[in-house]
């Protein structure tokens, strides 16, 4: 159908525009910012309220580990998926999960930082 310069050409375009999109926007956030999920910092604490209206607690996949929180639900008639990662450590040991009417909140405590430990030489 077509000829090979033709051919040649949709193929550099194709890989123009697969470079493209892979480039970054600028002006864009890096998180998308949602409606349904609040954040919250506060004295060493993350406090994530998620909007669930429509799902049981047995539909909704919560995982954290040491930089991320990823929370994943669907059902028949909704899908919602979130995920952050921080920029500093959190203790996925102190997760505590409530859903109550559809509103999932989650409270994490950050790891506390530590310091550098002098060793003696024996």
């Amino acid at each position: 159908m077509w000829d090979r310069r033709t051919r040649d050409m949709m193929e550099m375009w194709q890989d123009l525009l697969d470079q493209i999109e892979m480039v970054p926007m600028r002006n864009t956030p890096r998180y998308q910012q949602r409606n349904d999920v609040q954040l919250n910092e506060e004295n060493g604490t993350i406090t994530i309220t998620a909007e669930l209206a429509g799902l049981d607690k047995d539909q909704v996949d919560i995982e954290v580990s040491n930089r991320t929180v990823t929370i994943n639900a669907e059902s028949e008639r909704k899908n919602f998926s979130w995920d952050r990662t921080f920029n500093y450590e959190i203790d996925p040991e102190s997760v505590k999960a409530t859903m109550v009417n559809g509103i999932l909140d989650l409270s994490i405590e950050k790891k506390e930082k530590t310091s550098a430990k002098k060793i003696d030489i024996e």
